[in-house]
């Protein structure tokens, strides 16, 4: 099952959400779907409308899925390309805005306090004369304040589960929430002014030499004023500089002492 990164993912998606695998090897994975989740990734409104109206349960489907595309076991075949498997992506962004976790321990001898840490997850759109996209994952200790960077990589092999462990708690924050996202916001703003503006020089300077060449036909009366403001408005949107930032999803990970005292341990903490 492992040779195949994405299995885990799609078993993991639909457990989290009520599903069932009604059938796993290494070359297959059978998911029985409910009635909530055929509806959302299905595609099968008029179905449901119907099923809705008649007052009736409604039969969701199940979905097989396959190791390779060379198997006698009919199914999606799952690789990075898979129309199906980017439907999950999009569904876990929807449905995964926010999230509380805690990290699974079994049945710890001490430090069975677990630290609150808010992780907030960020994508920086750069526009301009060319685009392209960062990717941002920040954690900050609501004890102390203490700021990581790629959290989401620290944490991706930790055991979270929706609810507390036996013989654990959760501690209380320090830093309140709205505190804390402005600390990250501020992190965000201070990594953005560090950046090389090189790319935002360039942008300005091709607005203005695409202006400049609108004006020349314009001042020849080549074009019309219509098409001259309409044509000024795209030249802006097009190349004129900026950053966009947006939060992807966020959350609060409950950590035990001990695995946030090893993650703090990495030298691109921030204090």
């Amino acid at each position: 099952m492992n040779k195949n990164p994405y299995f885990d993912f799609v078993q993991n998606f639909f457990v989290s959400y009520g599903c069932s695998v009604v059938q796993k090897s290494d070359s297959f994975l059978k998911i029985q779907l409910t009635s909530e989740m055929d509806e959302e990734i299905m595609n099968r409104p008029f179905y449901w409308h119907y099923m809705k109206k008649m007052n009736r349960a409604g039969e969701p489907m199940q979905l097989t899925f396959t190791h390779t595309d060379r198997t006698e076991e009919k199914g999606i075949y799952l690789h990075a390309g898979t129309p199906k498997l980017h439907t999950l992506y999009k569904t876990a962004i929807a449905k995964g805005k926010t999230s509380r976790l805690y990290e699974s321990i079994d049945q710890p001898v001490q430090n069975r306090a677990l630290t609150p840490w808010l992780v907030i997850n960020l994508l920086l759109h750069f526009r301009g004369k060319q685009a392209k996209d960062e990717r941002i994952s920040i954690g900050l200790n609501l004890i102390h304040g203490t700021l990581l960077k790629g959290m989401m990589e620290r944490i991706w092999n930790i055991d979270f589960h929706s609810t507390v462990s036996d013989y654990t708690f959760p501690m209380t924050p320090v830093i309140g929430i709205s505190s804390a996202y402005r600390r990250i916001e501020q992190y965000v703003e201070n990594h953005l002014s560090m950046l090389d503006d090189q790319w935002a020089k360039e942008s300005l300077q091709q607005m203005d030499e695409e202006r400049e060449l609108l004006n020349s036909f314009y001042e020849s009366e080549d074009i019309g004023l219509d098409y001259f403001t309409k044509e000024q408005e795209q030249i802006d949107k097009r190349y004129r500089p900026r950053v966009q930032v947006e939060v992807v999803n966020g959350g609060l990970f409950y950590i035990s002492q001990l695995t946030s005292q090893n993650l703090l341990q990495n030298k691109k903490a921030v204090h």
